[in-house]
């Protein structure tokens, strides 16, 4: 059986990897003015919004190492649930509004929270 130290980090690079992802074939589909790039931009969020929930859940599991400050943990822990949200609204409006300026702005700070949640992460392994 896979512990949960050793399987946190796997599930973890799939979350950010499927945002960009999905968030690079939603703005292909907006430039190109193709359904089929939005499907998959669609699907890509709605894969790595799965993902971002099991690496959270196998996260809080692994931090009963007592290896890091709680500080240091519970900064990881608070940039990754606010990724896992806004990932959740921009999977949503990549299904209704995939384009609108709210999705877009719900992009962008998606982008900004994946980029603190990995730096506080990288901190944390090295």
């Amino acid at each position: 059986m896979i512990s949960s130290v050793s399987f946190h980090p796997f599930i973890s690079h799939f979350p950010p990897s499927l945002f960009v992802a999905g968030v690079a074939l939603l703005y292909l589909s907006w430039k190109k003015n193709l359904s089929i790039y939005k499907t998959a931009g669609s699907f890509n969020l709605s894969l790595g919004l799965l993902a971002a929930v099991m690496a959270d859940f196998s996260g809080m599991l692994s931090t009963d190492l007592s290896l890091r400050t709680s500080a240091e943990v519970e900064g990881h822990q608070g940039y990754s649930f606010l990724f896992t949200i806004l990932y959740g609204f921009c999977t949503g409006y990549s299904y209704t509004q995939p384009h609108s300026r709210t999705a877009c702005i719900l992009y962008g700070c998606g982008l900004l929270a994946l980029g603190a949640s990995a730096w506080s992460g990288y901190l944390l392994v090295f």
